[in-house]
């Protein structure tokens, strides 16, 4: 348990230090932190949503609980940098992330899908790139949590042991890089925001009722379907194209573009009900 606190404890602190780096080097703006209630459609796939309970380590839970979901980026999709994914995101993008022996993690009827890898933290989330949590052992895939590499929309190989090992040294790089950066500041340098349903950095508080609405999506065609399900997959409005754009619910409302000729996708908004009927 003592060794367990004292990871804990200078993860916390090495990461306060580099803020504080960070401000002092007059670069202060490419430093955020995301809403952990960031809202993210889920899958038709995996409209159950997806579990990752059993790849976060303990040092990394304790860390986000701390400090948050860290956002690190001096220009648009700064290779460099990272952003952390709050968990609709972690879920959205792990559930289709597959292992070395292109083992993928497959859909469970009626329950969340057991996702093999959870991705926490990306440069890249287009082509899906960045660093996971999974098995300790590569080879029997048994153990773990380690930190994997992924890159092209795969777990590549374990990059470090731990959660803790891979800040540190990923601090240290990091202030290495401070020295020559030169900055082109993008608000939104990973798209963590912009593949959201319409979050900010500056958002309102959900509801436990408003977490409880997701919307499942399928990226086909023009515009993409759209459904609404309950937190556990049950359909609330059918998956169809009734829809060209979708925000999500508040107070049992959600602002949405209907898909008729009298809209484009600059408008306008219309308010629904959870059952899919309109407003005034």
């Amino acid at each position: 348990m003592a060794a367990t606190l004292r990871t804990v404890t200078d993860a916390v602190t090495r990461w306060r230090q580099f803020e504080r780096t960070v401000v002092e080097r007059g670069l202060g703006r490419g430093l955020g932190y995301a809403p952990r209630q960031l809202r993210y459609a889920r899958s038709v796939e995996h409209r159950h949503g997806a579990d990752v309970s059993h790849l976060l380590p303990a040092d990394y839970r304790a860390f986000v609980a701390e400090v948050g979901y860290p956002v690190l980026g001096f220009g648009y999709y700064d290779r460099e940098g990272f952003s952390f994914l709050p968990p609709e995101a972690m879920e959205s993008r792990s559930v289709d992330l597959p292992g070395p022996d292109d083992e993928w993690p497959e859909a469970t009827e009626g329950g969340p899908t057991r996702c093999l890898f959870a991705l926490f933290a990306a440069w890249d989330l287009s082509e899906i790139e960045g660093y996971a949590f999974g098995p300790a052992d590569g080879a029997d895939r048994a153990g773990g949590p380690a930190v994997w590499l992924v890159e092209n929309g795969m777990a590549r190989e374990v990059a470090h042991a731990t959660f803790t090992e891979w800040l540190a040294g990923e601090l240290t790089r990091q202030e290495t890089r401070l020295a020559d950066v030169s900055p082109e500041w993008d608000d939104d340098p990973h798209r963590l925001v912009d593949y959201s349903v319409d979050g900010g950095y500056d958002q309102k508080p959900y509801t436990a009722g408003d977490l409880d609405l997701v919307w499942v999506e399928r990226q086909e065609g023009s515009p993409y379907s759209y459904g609404l399900v309950d937190r556990a997959g049950t359909w609330l409005i059918p998956l169809g194209k009734r829809f060209r754009s979708v925000r999500p619910f508040r107070d049992g409302i959600a602002e949405v573009i209907l898909n008729d000729p009298t809209t484009s996708y600059a408008g306008p908004w219309s308010r629904i009900r959870t059952d899919g009927s309109v407003v005034g």
